[in-house]
């Protein structure tokens, strides 16, 4: 959906590799959207009609005769809503519009919720010695995020986690979805093993390795 075959399949390879190495398990998952962002729209008309009757205004103050040969209350009124109206179908049909108005810390804590709840779907929490991690990307909110279960935590400190979505983060700016999983499951695996893993030899593969994706939450 968000990948193609090829790169899926060589996703699906890169986590296997890293499970192999490290004895934890990864699953990824791609995700178009994790919330509605109900708000968004009604945050563009209320700019929009705003600097719009904000310009309209400073016109009048400006240029008084002008404004006096065509300005009126009805019309004034109109085009401001107006400009408002067309703002707010802006942010809902082209998605790098509407992302002007997704608040940070909103984004954050969506993709965030999202991701707990994806990790109890899956049901994550199933491996024997609690080593599932789940690597989470939204395209919309162009985030990442990383959910290890009790058992990988501890090998993995939040600056390590921070440092790998940081370094992930300019490739999701720049739509690189492919090379932005890749980057991260390299950097999971490194960071892994210097951390030393949880066992090198695994008994069996506790959890599915094909990447997840899916459109999330729709408007």
């Amino acid at each position: 959906m968000y990948i193609n075959n090829e790169q899926t399949a060589r996703i699906n390879d890169l986590a296997s590799k890293v499970e192999k190495n490290t004895g934890i398990e990864v699953v990824v998952a791609l995700v178009g959207k994790c919330d509605s962002y109900p708000e968004i729209p009604w945050k563009a008309f209320a700019v929009a009609s705003s600097a719009g009757a904000l310009l309209i205004l400073v016109h009048a103050l400006l240029w008084p005769a002008q404004a006096a040969g065509w300005l009126s209350i009805p019309l004034a009124l109109a085009a401001a809503l107006g400009a408002g109206i067309v703002t707010a179908f802006l942010s809902i049909l082209w998605p790098a519009f509407g992302r002007l108005f997704l608040d940070r810390f909103r984004a954050e804590t969506e993709i965030n919720q999202y991701a707990k709840a994806l990790f109890l779907e899956r049901e994550l929490f199933r491996t024997r010695d609690r080593t599932g991690i789940l690597i989470l990307i939204s395209l919309f909110e162009r985030r990442m995020v990383i959910l290890p279960d009790s058992g990988a935590a501890g090998l993995l400190a939040p600056a390590a986690l921070q440092k790998i979505v940081d370094d992930t983060t300019p490739h999701l700016r720049r739509k690189e979805r492919f090379q932005a999983l890749v980057s991260a499951l390299a950097s999971l695996e490194a960071e892994l093993l210097r951390a030393g893993p949880v066992s090198r030899l695994k008994a069996a593969n506790e959890l599915p390795d094909e990447i997840i994706q899916r459109k999330g939450e729709e408007r």
